[in-house]
């Protein structure tokens, strides 16, 4: 028979188990920060320990690829232009877009795909790429715009414009060789720089000589309250070139004029007022374009106006 555990030994006992736990959550609470940043620094160093993953590299192409690259798409625009002046003018679209894929960002390349679409009478496919060469940005230069007016074009073929209410199927005034189809005006009215572009379309089958043609830009100020032609310089560039009138039949031409900060003899500036752009052809007023209206008339055009020689190109009377 056993014999029975004391009071006194069951209590000892309890104080010993009670007094081990105490020294257990001492020692814990005395080394845990320790334990944690032991264990944080074993975490760390084994981290680090793993070198981290290096991108493979991309291999440089050789000056031979290149100029092999180079010769390839030269071929290919090459065969292009052949196919597109022969009867079957969609065939050169095999080619442009062989050239295409090997350099898919080539704004050159979008515009000539562009412009065939639409030659060709497929308005979505032109759409889409004239989409894909604004998405370019600054990228594009020059043709960025072009794609813009191109897009205008596509989804409102004959536009409305101040002064010219009534037009006919090619978005043009009845009669007339030439008219603008598309026109933006940049700079806002607090612009001290104000961006003017005009997409200029001929009439489908009439040939049209530059030298026959004359642009008139005037833009106009308020001073001293009254209404007169600025006299700063007007810069004009032609962003299409040569301009010829054939391909789409449509040249498109930016003019830039500065507000100026000063007036005449070192007084109060003048206050920007608006603009009017008229179109001569072989001397005949062809379309007359202002914003606001009533500068129409206020300074209403000449019907017939003899072409200047100057670059050849019709942008003499742009002022």
């Amino acid at each position: 028979m056993k014999t029975p555990l004391g009071t006194t030994f069951i209590v000892a006992a309890s104080l010993l188990g009670v007094a081990a736990v105490a020294q257990l959550v001492a020692v814990l609470v005395y080394f845990g920060p320790n334990f944690k940043q032991a264990y944080s620094a074993a975490e760390t160093s084994t981290a680090a320990a793993v070198p981290a993953a290096t991108p493979a590299p991309v291999p440089e192409t050789s000056e031979g690829e290149k100029s092999a690259l180079q010769a390839r798409l030269v071929e290919l625009v090459a065969e292009a232009d052949k196919l597109e002046a022969g009867a079957s003018p969609a065939d050169a679209l095999a080619p442009l877009e062989q050239a295409l894929a090997m350099q898919p960002t080539d704004a050159t390349l979008l515009s000539r795909i562009a412009a065939l679409h639409e030659r060709l009478g497929q308005t979505a496919q032109a759409v889409d790429t004239w989409q894909k060469l604004v998405a370019l940005g600054p990228a594009a230069g020059n043709l960025s715009e072009v794609a813009e007016v191109r897009l205008n074009l596509l989804r409102d073929p004959t536009p409305a414009g101040e002064g010219l209410e009534v037009r006919d199927q090619n978005g043009l005034q009845p009669g007339s060789s030439l008219g603008v189809v598309d026109l933006k005006i940049d700079g806002g009215n607090d612009g001290a720089v104000k961006d003017l572009r005009l997409a200029v379309k001929a009439r489908p089958g009439e040939p049209i000589d530059a030298r026959d043609v004359r642009i008139n830009v005037t833009f106009y100020e308020t001073l001293d309250g009254e209404i007169v032609p600025t006299m700063s310089r007007v810069q004009s560039m032609w962003f299409t070139t040569p301009v010829d009138w054939k391909s789409e039949g449509v040249e498109i031409l930016e003019v830039k004029y500065e507000v100026p900060r000063i007036g005449p003899d070192g007084g109060p500036p003048p206050d920007y007022y608006g603009y009017m752009v008229n179109i001569y052809h072989r001397g005949q007023l062809q379309e007359t374009r202002a914003e606001p209206a009533d500068l129409l008339e206020l300074f209403p055009a000449p019907l017939n106006e003899m072409p200047a020689a100057s670059d050849g190109d019709g942008t003499s009377g742009a002022r």
